[in-house]
């Protein structure tokens, strides 16, 4: 019995194109510039993060950027305007 290779067991055209890899588009969208930091903080502080982080679902990035986002508006710091 004489099965096609390009085809699956339901019959349909299986493509032999790689899967994966860069494509033009694929990945997330940058939100800014990344830079590495160490910050230290009183572990008070740090158990904060993590209560919040838990709480919401948000990671420790996304929480120290809002937090640092949050001062910066109050402040009058960050033109919100671009």
């Amino acid at each position: 019995m004489d099965i096609p290779n390009s085809n699956n067991i339901a019959g349909n055209k299986v493509s032999n194109a790689p899967k994966g890899g860069k494509r033009p588009g694929a990945g997330r969208k940058p939100i800014g510039l990344t830079r590495k930091i160490s910050l230290t903080l009183p572990p008070a502080y740090w158990a904060e993060i993590d209560r919040r982080c838990y709480n919401s679902d948000y990671s420790i990035s996304e929480m120290l950027r809002a937090i640092v986002e949050d001062h910066l508006q109050e402040a009058d710091l960050l033109d919100t305007s671009k």
